[in-house]
């Protein structure tokens, strides 16, 4: 991945949420897109205008849940 490419990207991670997809923002720049549409998740209606921006937009996959017994 070039430097460009690094600079027009954003990280988030999916979620469940009582059946519902949640997408959070994990990197500061998808933070601060949050915080400008003053949700603590990213919509639909936002990711797609991050995108018109011409960011991609990577999902961290969710880790296991373990239990240590």
């Amino acid at each position: 991945m070039t430097n460009q490419q690094q600079c027009s990207a954003i990280h988030v991670r999916v979620m469940d949420v009582y059946g519902k997809r949640v997408v959070y923002p994990v990197c500061d720049k998808a933070k601060v897109f949050a915080a400008i549409a003053d949700t603590k998740s990213l919509t639909e209606t936002t990711l797609r205008c991050i995108k018109k921006l011409g960011y991609e937009i990577h999902v961290i996959p969710q880790e296991p849940l373990t239990l240590d017994l």
